[in-house]
């Protein structure tokens, strides 16, 4: 072999390397630069995650998560308040006064017994005196038997239990608890204080909330 053809031969060899070599570098180059554009990405991610979860470790927190009672014998003067006829318990974070339907209706009926208005004065009295400016959830509660007697007049338990509450609001309204701060519930059967005492559960609490 000529060293001419030599010399075109070894050209053309280093020729390709370098091509392929340049190639590859340029590979290597955009695979370098997709990864710090992901990179970028999950960057930009997380810090916005951040920033989120410092806004919220801010933010004000819900009274109710926070709420105690106001001094360790509030429950004890409340019940003093009230009466014997009925109870005053601290649940899920609020003052609740329950008053058992025993106290303040005769069966199947939504119209309150007389020795019902006195018990209630007391309250309406508590909560005006209390706990005003607070907001006043009246709830009706029942145990799980099916509705039978009076279905023609409830359709079910929960039914009968909001018209129980409605009742009771009613009156503490008309004893002064202002109108915009009683807010009536019915949970019928569904929220028990006793699953296995089915007397405990039929029943209506008045429950302290936050401000209105």
């Amino acid at each position: 072999m000529s060293i001419r053809k030599s010399f075109l031969l070894i050209s053309l060899v280093v020729s390709s390397l370098a091509t392929s070599c340049t190639t590859r570098y340029q590979d290597m180059l955009r695979e370098r630069d997709e990864r710090i554009r992901e990179l970028s990405g999950n960057v930009a991610q997380l810090r916005g995650e951040n920033e989120e979860l410092q806004r919220r470790a801010a933010a004000p927190q819900p009274r109710e998560a926070s709420a105690k009672p106001e001094s360790p014998s509030l429950i004890d003067d409340v019940q003093n308040d009230v009466g014997s006829d009925a109870s005053v318990s601290y649940r899920r974070g609020r003052i609740s006064i329950g008053v058992e339907d025993s106290v303040a209706f005769d069966s199947g009926s939504t119209v309150l017994k007389d020795g019902a208005n006195r018990v209630l004065r007391n309250v309406a009295s508590v909560l005006k005196s209390r706990f005003a400016g607070k907001r006043f959830y009246v709830e009706g509660h029942t145990d799980s038997d099916p509705i039978s007697k009076t279905k023609d007049k409830f359709r079910d338990n929960r039914h009968l239990s909001t018209e129980r509450a409605d009742a009771v609001a009613r009156y503490l309204i008309q004893q002064g608890v202002p109108e915009s701060a009683v807010v009536v519930v019915g949970y019928g059967q569904h929220d028990p204080r006793d699953p296995k005492a089915k007397a405990r559960n039929r029943r209506v609490e008045i429950v302290v909330g936050d401000g209105m």
